[in-house]
């Protein structure tokens, strides 16, 4: 008996320490897409100086910094009063819209001029992180149950 009592206690005792140690590898870590948190939009163009006509091209320009990513949108629509923006993020996609002041449909006159607007969505960034976000661009038009109208898509890639 004192025999079977002397195996298994250091059996027990090196079984335990056995499962207890674990390996000293680390095991490789997925790359995370750094997060963009929103600051501001800055309304440039017709938004700001509504006798400002323009006949530039429309445009979609990504800048990354290593503080901030700037999406600059700009694009000619008919005269009207400053859009207002929005930053949503849906299923992992960030949808960054463009909303046009709402009318009713009897109030729908736009008037023939045209004019360029411009968005510089600001969004902050960690420091030092991989960029990898997925973003759709909208203009909300201003009649009621109007279709979004998709601007630009894609992804914001960046080291």
């Amino acid at each position: 008996m004192k025999r079977v009592v002397l195996i298994i206690i250091p059996a027990l005792i090196y079984g335990a320490v056995f499962i207890g140690c674990g390996s000293d590898k680390t095991e490789p870590k997925e790359e995370i897409a750094g997060e963009l948190d929103y600051v501001k939009t800055e309304l440039g163009g017709c938004n700001i100086k509504s006798t400002l006509k323009s006949d530039e091209t429309d445009e979609l320009t990504i800048t990354i910094s290593e503080e901030f990513v700037h999406v600059f949108v700009g694009f000619n629509y008919v005269c009207m009063p400053p859009f207002e923006t929005k930053i949503e993020t849906i299923d992992d996609v960030m949808y960054m819209d463009i909303i046009a002041f709402p009318c009713n449909d009897e109030d729908c006159e736009f008037p023939t001029c045209m004019c360029y607007y411009t968005f510089d969505f600001i969004f902050k960034r960690e420091e030092k992180t991989t960029i990898n976000q997925k973003y759709k661009v909208l203009l909300i038009g201003p009649r009621k149950g109007q279709e979004p109208v998709v601007i630009s898509e894609g992804t914001i890639i960046g080291n």
